[in-house]
């Protein structure tokens, strides 16, 4: 007998399963949509975030809950690239993980605020999450057009 199971059909109450591209070595990271709306993979720094995963996968194909962000009804768990604080509001960082504020030049995610405190890169913080916003954080002393561009293409800026 063969056991089928309807991915992602319908609607969902804050958390929906999806099939990986790849394995997924590491609970509680950022995924996004992958090779096509039924897979997902691990979000990058610029990737929008569906949120984060619960499972592990241990290979391609394999099925895993995604929590989706701003819809699920209580705190989720996500994974450090680095020392955050209680309070600190959470941007995406590479490879599914969140970080605090960004210092570099580029296109984030902010997804929430940090519940607990995170003291080094892999560390599980809980977070208040909310739906993501495109962050596009630009170099100091822009002119206004470098303003207007970015204010075109994000929810927020942040002039570093």
């Amino acid at each position: 007998h063969a056991i089928a199971c309807n991915i992602a059909e319908g609607t969902h109450i804050g958390t929906f399963t999806k099939k990986t591209d790849g394995a997924v070595a590491t609970r509680h990271l950022l995924m996004k949509v992958g090779s096509d709306s039924n897979h997902v993979v691990a979000a990058g720094a610029d990737d929008k975030p569906i949120g984060p995963a619960p499972d592990e996968a241990t290979a391609a194909e394999d099925v895993i809950a995604v929590d989706i962000l701003g819809v699920k009804n209580e705190t989720v768990r996500m994974v450090a690239s680095e020392a955050i604080a209680v309070d600190d509001i959470v941007y995406t960082a590479a490879s599914g993980k969140v970080q605090d504020g960004p210092g570099v030049v580029g296109t984030y995610y902010k997804v929430g605020v940090a519940l607990s405190a995170a003291g080094a890169d892999g560390d599980v913080i809980e977070v208040q999450h909310h739906a993501p916003i495109r962050v596009k954080v630009i170099a100091t002393s822009p002119d206004v057009a470098a303003i207007a561009a970015a204010l075109d293409s994000a929810g927020e800026i942040i002039v570093l």
